[in-house]
């Protein structure tokens, strides 16, 4: 099992209705604060994306509930029992969230949005309440066994009738505060699954719990055998293993919170030469003049006014290298201030921010369930029923044999089969190794992504932005006859391509824009970009207005024997000018090419760029396999080829162009600063621009579907040994609980080893920074 056992003290009041328990999401300013709008289909419809977090989330059988409860109401939903997380998609015009979350709630359970500002005090509270229940069943554990050690000790002849009698009694009374009490969230859980007719991992729980309880009582009133030591040893024991459980669900979920723990909880906003307030990060604007002091968290993503610093960005690109922050460049929300006081125009809001972007994915990540998880999920139903129906054949036989023992190993059964184990061996190393790589600066954005990546053999790279820096220079300008025709000198060129590129996100268009001089540009109509080529449109000079086309030679019409490479422009057809860009490879991309190839994994550059352009840098990266001027169309039929031999293949791109391979790809993987198409199709995202956490992910990978099978085969052999001991009247019920509570305990150290213990030894590429304003 995991988490605390929380459940109940986030409820909905007794006598309020659930619906109006929830009304208040509906407002269109607490919706915005915990849901996210995603892109419209095909019918238009809005549709948006919330995290919940769903107290009283066990084991499968309640995944399975509660998807089935939502499902024909949301677009989407998954529920991991592991993360205690549910992601929805829903269409608020056809059901509000206020809606969707009552009926989780009527099935007994207690969901909230994962809303940053409530969360903490959230958290608190139920690790309060589950350190009250564990600390009560512990104690009164120790009390009750203080009576039943002189019972055992003195036997049958050692004592009278009456000291025993007013020993059982004892242990009675305090045993009442853990079932009433402490045991209240597996008995209130029950409850709610029997009332829905459904069996949830708390149904055999409770029953034995119950069984024992009730056995025991009728064995004190009769002068027979109690088992009251056993019923508290049992009930700590579970909350014991909850509590720890918690402890390491929250550690490996840890990287959010470091982020968002960054953030200050107010800002001082400038309004004048001398005038400042203080204000909350949701009053913050695009456009306000905050002031950050040394020491201070940057609280939304800006651009520096004044001032010069260092910040320490480490969080959000896993670069442990301080960066120089200057007037003008830009700072990412979560940034630490290190050197110096700066003033920092906002570009967006605080909910805006990359850093919040980042925190999205990763909650909506820990929602999402692996393929292993959702076969266990589909039996999880089945094998509960199977445990309940075993158990009641145990006590059948054994009424024959001993009656005096059956109800006790009815009982053990009925806890020793709990599947926690089984359901919690996947999706808790999956989460600890997403952890992990969080932390070291790639984002895993679903589970799935990490069981693909451990199967990887070939890796495919797209050149431009990816193997070399996304910053390109225009680094010559030759102008063509066209050029002469039209009376067009370089800087007026250069303002008509800034023109006809100013929409385009692809780095070439950047470093064109960049080049030209400051002025206004000639009006441009009827724009069109052509993904791996260029851009087509119009554009007015003087008084006309003239078809323009600009990209590689193939597309500018230029003819194969005269094109040279380079970037061409044409105007009418007339050949304007040749850009020439300049490029340098990352610094860790040789290194960590040849880290690939080391273990046997095939590199190979795909890249729309010209041949000449190409082959330099397969030649310096030592890299055999390219291709050049290739098309979004051959980019794809190349990974598909690749695929019929037999290769899983990860794409790594940064492109418009790039999106449709990385959606063929079976791991696809792009930057954060990357076009936003890209980056929705992207499993993974590197947070920071270093290429060798591609190498650290694919090692890690691997490793954790060694951990995940170590899991599954414990978990199996847990319950192999443990039901024919249980069977055979070898466990008594405290033992039983022991080891149920040990078993999920075991699976879920087991996994944090992914989180303890670094895969590889990490090599930091200094001098990389992510640019928070390329997510606009």
């Amino acid at each position: 099992m995991i988490g605390p056992p929380t459940f109940g003290t986030f409820a909905t009041p007794a006598r309020m209705h659930p619906t109006d328990a929830y009304r208040h999401l509906d407002d269109p300013e607490e919706l915005a604060e915990v849901a996210r709008e995603l892109p419209a289909r095909g019918d238009g419809a809005r549709r948006l994306e919330a995290v919940l977090t769903v107290d009283g989330v066990h084991c499968a059988a309640c995944v399975v509930s509660i998807e089935q409860a939502l499902r024909g109401a949301v677009d989407e939903v998954s529920v991991n029992a592991a993360t205690r997380r549910a992601r929805i998609v829903f269409r608020p015009e056809r059901q509000p969230l206020s809606g969707l979350l009552a009926r989780i709630a009527a099935l007994g359970y207690a969901p909230r949005p994962v809303s940053r500002s409530a969360m903490s005090d959230v958290q608190a509270a139920g690790r309060r309440t589950a350190l009250w229940r564990m600390l009560v069943a512990v104690l009164c554990m120790m009390q009750v066994m203080m009576y039943a050690v002189p019972r055992y000790v003195a036997g049958p002849d050692g004592m009278t009738d009456d000291v025993r009698q007013l020993l059982m009694w004892a242990e009675w009374m305090l045993t009442l505060p853990t079932l009433l009490f402490a045991a209240g969230p597996f008995l209130r859980s029950a409850w709610f699954d029997l009332r829905a007719r459904r069996i949830g991992m708390d149904v055999p729980v409770s029953l034995g719990i119950v069984v024992t309880f009730v056995a025991s009582c009728a064995g004190a009133l009769e002068g027979g055998e109690v088992y009251f030591d056993s019923l508290t040893m049992f009930v700590a024991f579970l909350l014991i293993g909850r509590w720890l459980e918690a402890a390491a669900r929250e550690r490996a979920l840890s990287g959010v919170a470091d982020l968002l723990a960054r953030l200050p909880e107010t800002v001082e906003r400038l309004l004048d030469a001398d005038r400042t307030e203080t204000v909350t990060l949701r009053k913050l604007r695009p456009g306000d003049r905050v002031r950050v002091a040394v020491g201070q968290a940057v609280p939304a993503d800006g651009i520096v006014e004044t001032g010069r610093s260092h910040a320490d960005e480490s969080l959000l690109t896993g670069e442990s290298t301080p960066i120089a922050k200057h007037p003008g460049d830009p700072l990412a929300a979560g940034s630490l201030n290190l050197s110096g006081p700066l003033t920092v125009r906002l570009t967006r809001a605080a909910r805006d921010s990359r850093l919040q972007e980042i925190a999205d994915l990763v909650e909506a990540a820990s929602a999402r369930k692996p393929r292993i998880a959702q076969v266990a999920d589909r039996w999880a139903g089945p094998f509960l029923i199977a445990v309940m129906v075993l158990a009641a054949l145990a006590w059948a036989v054994w009424h024959t044999i001993d009656p005096s023992r059956a109800i006790w190993i009815a009982a053990s059964v009925l806890v020793v089969t709990c599947p926690c184990a089984l359901s919690l061996a996947t999706p808790t190393a999956l989460l600890a190794a997403a952890g992990t790589l969080a932390r070291r600066g790639l984002l895993a954005r679903s589970p799935q992504a990490i069981e693909a990546l451990a199967g990887v053999d070939a890796f495919v790279f797209d050149k431009t932005g990816t193997l070399t820096h996304d910053r390109l220079s225009l680094e010559r300008l030759d102008l063509l006859e066209g050029a002469l025709e039209l009376s067009l000198d370089g800087p007026r060129v250069l303002s008509v391509v800034a023109a006809l590129e100013a929409g385009s996100l692809h780095p070439a268009a950047t470093a064109l824009c960049r080049a030209a001089q400051a002025g206004t540009p000639p009006a441009v109509r009827d724009l069109e970009e052509h993904g791996g080529s260029g851009i087509s449109g119009q554009v007015l000079l003087d008084g006309r207005w003239l078809d323009a086309r600009i990209g590689n030679a193939a597309f500018a019409g230029v003819g194969s024997e005269s094109s040279g490479g380079g970037i061409r422009l044409m105007l009418d057809g007339r050949p304007i000018a040749r850009f020439e860009l300049a490029e340098t490879a990352r610094a860790d991309a040789a290194s960590a090419l040849a880290a690939l190839r080391a273990d046997g994994v095939s590199v190979e550059i795909l890249s729309g760029d010209d041949v000449a352009r190409v082959a330099r840098l397969a030649e310096r990266l030592d890299v055999d396999a390219w291709r050049a001027e290739a098309s979004p169309q051959e980019k794809l039929a190349t990974l598909a080829a690749r695929q019929a031999e037999g290769h899983r293949v990860a794409m790594v791109g940064d492109g418009i162009n790039d999106a449709p391979v990385l959606a063929r790809a079976d791991v696809s993987v792009s930057f954060a600063t990357a076009a936003p198409l890209a980056q929705h199709q992207a499993d993974l995202l590197l947070l920071g621009g270093r290429l060798d956490a591609l190498v650290q992910a694919r090692r890690l990978a691997r490793r954790t579907m060694r951990v995940v099978t170590q899991n599954l085969a414990f978990a199996a052999v847990y319950n192999a040994v443990c039901i024919p001991l249980a069977l055979a009247g070898l466990l008594p019920p405290w033992l039983a609980g022991l080891g149920m509570a040990a078993s999920s305990l075991v699976v879920v150290v087991n996994a944090l080893r992914l989180a303890d213990r670094p895969a590889i030894a990490r090599e930091p590429v200094r001098g990389i920074a992510a640019d928070p304003s390329a997510l606009a």
